[in-house]
This record gives C-alpha cells, structure tokens and sequence, in this order.
C-alpha cells in the first residue's frame, strides 16, 4: 500500500511539473472565491499522535470559500479513513476501540486575516470538529470547539508564524481528568516557497510545537515537523503532493519512546471557480 501510494504521488508530481505549465495560458474566467477539492493523507498524524492509529489513510473532501478582498473566509472538510471503503476491514477492529467510522466528521471553520502594512499578518480562525458518529460506537461525543490566533511576520525572511489554539470538548466523558477546556496548543513555524516553473512551485516548512493536552491528561512538545510541498496549476485546476517528517520528543506522545519518528506522505487535488 504504501509503494503504491508513494508511485502514485511520484506520477502525479511529474505529470504536474512537466504537463500543467504548459497550459497555464488558456483563457480564464474572474473567480468567484469557491475552491472545491480533495485531499489524501497516507498517516493522519496530529499533534504528535495518529489520529486514526498508525498507517490508516484518510481523506479529506472541503469546500473553500473567500469573501472577495475582506480578508474572511469559510470552510468544509470531510474526515474518513480510506479502510472504511472497499471491505471494510478495520471499521470494527478492537484496536480502533469501535470502529474507523466513529471517528468519520464533518467539520467547519471561519477564519479572518488583516494585513498590516506589508509587514505582518494577524489571523483569527475556529472550528467547529462533529464527529457525527461517536456518540454511538464509543458513548460519547468526540466533538470539540477549536479557536486559533496566529500572527505571521511577512516582512523577514522565512516568514515566522506563532499560533495559539485552544480546544474545549463538547463531551465531558471524552476526557481522562474531566476537564473540557484547559487544551492549549502553541506552534512556531517558518517556510520557504521556490518557483520551479511558471505555475508550479516547491514549499519547505519547518515547526515546533508545546501542547498541553489536559483533557488528555498529557502535555509536553508533541512535535517538530519538517515538510516539502510541491504545487502546480493550470487555470482553475490545482495538483498538490507532499513528504513530511516529524520527531515527537516527549515520551507523553511518543510512546515512551516507541513511536519517536513519524513519515507521511499527502496529495491532493483542487477546482477553483
């Protein structure tokens, strides 16, 4: 599964590159803001853990709308594991507590960001994550509000980014210590973006995290990331594909130690219109 899913990123990235630019100058309608598209990650890795357990892929349908110039916008992302199609083999495997499909969500987000004389970019963003099956596979309800306050520093090099996001469950049975809120996530990361060709370009990331995860009863650094991003388009059309590393250095998230390193890959596909 995982060399074909790595062949398949490799195709799509060289078909991007070498195809797409070249019809990048077919006549364009004025967009409207709406981005519709899909996404495939072959890990779901998340603040140091495997959301779904190590090796499940997910994807991630969403809709994307930005309201003109005003800086405000509106999201929906689908959550599923691609093993809850097909056969279905691990929708009910003890391992994954009761099933992949309990943790399947329908998520929703608005988000604001002001710019500030070229120089920086302050953001505000929350969502709303219903996992609209746990209540039933797992007696409780995994659904959490999440706000974020970011601010990136554009006029430097690298432009630094720091975020704070706090989350508060809906469910107090969810949690380990009773506590729905007190979840404070606090992120720094940089990031470079190179122009290959015209309409297609490579990104590389880099950050560091602290989650205090007291619902969780766990907190420590739960994750520093390295990630590459290539990128190509063609009019409305928009290919991505990815390769990303990330270290998880406190033994709250790691496993004690069993699960240190992680790997994934993503990709993903977008219309613009």
């Amino acid at each position: 599964m995982k060399r074909f899913m790595l062949l398949f990123l490799s195709i799509v990235l060289v078909f991007g590159v070498c195809v797409m630019p070249g019809t990048a100058n077919a006549e364009e309608s004025k967009p409207i803001g709406v981005t519709v598209g899909l996404d495939f990650w072959n890990n779901y890795f998340w603040r140091g853990v495997d959301f779904f357990g190590s090796g499940v892929g997910v994807f991630f349908p969403w809709v994307y709308y930005g309201v003109g110039d005003t800086g405000l916008s509106f999201m929906y992302l689908g959550q599923y594991a691609a093993e809850t199609f097909g056969d279905s083999t691990r929708m009910n495997d003890p391992d994954q507590g009761k099933g992949l499909v309990a943790y399947e969500g329908a998520h929703f987000n608005a988000a604001y960001k002001y710019v500030v004389k070229d120089v920086i970019t302050l953001g505000v963003s929350g969502w709303y994550y219903w996992f609209y099956n746990c209540d039933d596979k797992l007696g409780y309800d995994w659904s959490w509000y999440e706000g974020t306050v970011s601010a990136t520093v554009t006029a430097v090099p690298l432009n630094p980014t720091l975020s704070y996001t706090y989350d508060y469950f809906v469910d107090k049975k969810v949690t380990t210590t009773g506590e729905q809120g007190k979840n404070h996530y606090v992120k720094l990361s940089v990031g470079h973006s190179i122009e290959l060709v015209k309409g297609s370009s490579l990104g590389l990331g880099l950050s560091a995290a602290y989650f205090q995860w007291e619902s969780m009863d766990k907190k420590g650094v739960s994750d520093i990331v390295a990630s590459t991003k290539l990128a190509t388009s063609a009019g409305a059309v928009s290919f991505s594909g990815g390769l990303n590393f990330a270290y998880v250095p406190d033994s709250e998230f790691n496993g004690d130690g069993v699960n240190r390193y992680r790997w994934w890959a993503n990709f993903g596909a977008n219309y613009s219109f």
